[in-house]
């Protein structure tokens, strides 16, 4: 068993830490593909496989920014205010 993190040496805690890198790189090139389904859909939308950890208000109305223009972007803020209040 090595020793604790705090009694090591800046050496023997880069080696540490090395090591533990390269098996988190294997595991992850060990890992199972994600479902075809979901590769496809993926591709043919240009969407990334990992999901957005938010998707806040300012997001979507970029998005609409740049998909529709600034008018449609502003009318969607406008609904979420009336929405909400």
């Amino acid at each position: 068993m090595s020793k604790p993190y705090h009694e090591m040496s800046p050496t023997e805690r880069l080696a540490a830490r090395i090591s533990k890198n390269r098996e988190i790189d294997e595991r992850v090139k060990n890992a199972p593909p994600p479902p075809e389904k979901a590769r496809k859909r993926a591709s043919a939308t240009g969407v990334s496989l990992r999901p957005k950890a938010t998707d806040n208000a300012l997001d979507r109305f970029h998005e609409i920014k740049k998909l529709h223009g600034i008018d449609a972007a502003t009318e969607y803020l406008e609904n979420l205010r009336h929405q909400t209040d």
